[in-house]
């Protein structure tokens, strides 16, 4: 069988037979690669550990059918700082749940994204930056690699420049803040008769929108300008600013299982700590 090396973040997996385990990786090399991992729930086995969600691993991938198989594996990170503090390991398992869903997406990009994902997962290792923000700042580029990234800047409806003073929702489905002149047209169109108003009609007082406030609107534009290599991501800890940032993580995070189509399982963990 022919062979190739891929290097690789482990973002999910599920039991195949008695012992083995089927792995979803995301490779530097080719994205989103499944591969059987022999032995790796036998007692003992030396896969076993290198089979674990967010381990990176140099491995040697034989094309298989069904599944590739690894015919060798090298650790290469863990992130043990990570998995010592469960309030960090579940929003990097949330990371890892959100690759595992929109990978197939990010074939064209997958040695950027690659780097990005270690990157992220490091950053939440230090400790040094708020993990909600770091997260948020994630959420965010993420969105912008899969041709998701929010209209900030202007009225998804009349493409009106926006101020503090003229927001008012989010709307998931046209991906972006609906002005208040626009949410006013649209309140008053599905009380008139024939709904005619000029403006299209966007549902947005449905699940389809949520409402937003000047200061989270602002705390969305700054995070979107961040990255991880800058230490003034964040670095603010405030009790103000960190309010701002769960009230935009949660129009976020809401706004990709709109897209996602489908409730992100570690969401809860992280809801419920």
């Amino acid at each position: 069988m022919p062979t190739y090396t891929v290097h690789a973040v482990n973002v999910g997996s599920f039991p195949l037979g008695e012992t083995d385990k089927v792995l979803t990786i995301f490779s530097a090399e080719r994205g989103i690669i499944r591969a059987v991992a022999k032995g790796a729930r036998k007692p003992g086995s030396k896969i076993a550990g290198r089979a674990d969600v967010l381990n990176v691993n140099k491995l040697l991938l034989a094309t298989g059918k069904t599944f590739e198989i690894i015919s060798q594996a090298e650790n290469v990170e863990t992130f043990p700082n990570v998995r010592k503090n469960l309030d960090r390991l579940s929003y990097c398992l949330y990371y890892a749940e959100l690759t595992h869903h929109f990978g197939l997406g990010l074939s064209d990009e997958s040695a950027s994204y690659f780097h990005f994902l270690c990157d992220s997962l490091r950053a939440q290792g230090k400790g040094s930056v708020d993990a909600g923000t770091l997260c948020l700042i994630f959420e965010l580029k993420l969105l912008e690699w899969l041709g998701y990234q929010p209209e900030l800047d202007c009225c998804v409806v009349c493409r009106d420049a926006l101020t503090e003073y003229r927001i008012a929702m989010f709307h998931f489905e046209s991906g972006g803040i609906v002005c208040d002149r626009c949410s006013r047209l649209e309140q008053r169109a599905k009380v008139a008769e024939g709904g005619s108003y000029g403006a299209p009609r966007l549902s947005i007082y449905s699940k389809e929108s949520v409402q937003i406030t000047p200061f989270v609107w602002k705390r969305l534009i700054l995070a979107a300008g961040e990255t991880l290599l800058t230490e003034a991501a964040g670095n603010d800890n405030s009790a103000v600013l960190l309010r701002a940032n769960q009230a935009a993580r949660r129009i976020i995070q809401s706004y990709i299982e709109y897209r996602a189509g489908k409730k992100m399982k570690s969401l809860e963990l992280i809801g419920k700590l």
